[in-house]
């Protein structure tokens, strides 16, 4: 579950808040994310989020996500998770929370960022550098890093406006390249 999770954040450039909830007594159908929230065609999965920040009038959105070739897989990881939820849980209805953690409850945000600190520090990485916005910022620096265009950085992130640019972490070493490639042009 927290693998899924995880995925779908990242690809589907999620707020924590998105899939998660502040207390488990505070889940409800109608707003938060459900079983039913999610349908599959041959290559897209998509999710259906009922309200989201940048749905004032709360129309909702659909996020798709794609069957891609590639290690990690948005579409075959929510599929997968599923799959297994179904064959282990006695309880599944349409409308229960698509992340459960203990006693099939909704997942607490809380519980989220937990497990994944912790798994982070078992990685050897400073758990302490994550919140639950990282997902979000880490899939717009990865887009920035893999060169693609901003108008579908900000399509994919769901930004109205250019603040998405915040998200975006430079490294050093592109920094570096940009100043060679500045260099390099004054002699060309």
């Amino acid at each position: 579950m927290i693998e899924t999770a995880s995925v779908i954040s990242f690809f589907g450039f999620l707020r924590c808040g998105e899939i998660t909830v502040i207390k488990s007594e505070h889940f409800e159908p109608a707003i938060n994310l459900c079983i039913s929230d999610i349908s599959f065609t041959d290559n897209i999965a998509n999710l259906h989020l009922k309200q989201s920040k940048t749905d004032p009038f709360r129309k909702g959105i659909d996020i798709q996500l794609h069957k891609i070739n590639s290690h990690i897989c948005p579409y075959r990881v929510l599929k997968r998770y599923l799959e297994i939820r179904k064959t282990f849980l006695s309880s599944y209805q349409n409308t229960d929370p698509l992340f459960v953690s203990i006693g099939n409850l909704a997942m607490e945000r809380d519980f989220f960022i937990t497990k994944i600190r912790h798994v982070l520090e078992l990685c050897g990485y400073n758990p302490k550098n994550f919140s639950g916005h990282s997902f979000r910022i880490g899939a717009g620096t990865a887009a920035g890093q893999a060169n693609i265009e901003d108008h579908m950085i900000k399509t994919l992130g769901r930004w109205s406006s250019d603040c998405y640019v915040r998200y975006i972490r430079t490294q050093p070493i592109s920094i570096k390249h940009a100043q060679q490639q500045l260099a390099e042009s004054i002699y060309h």
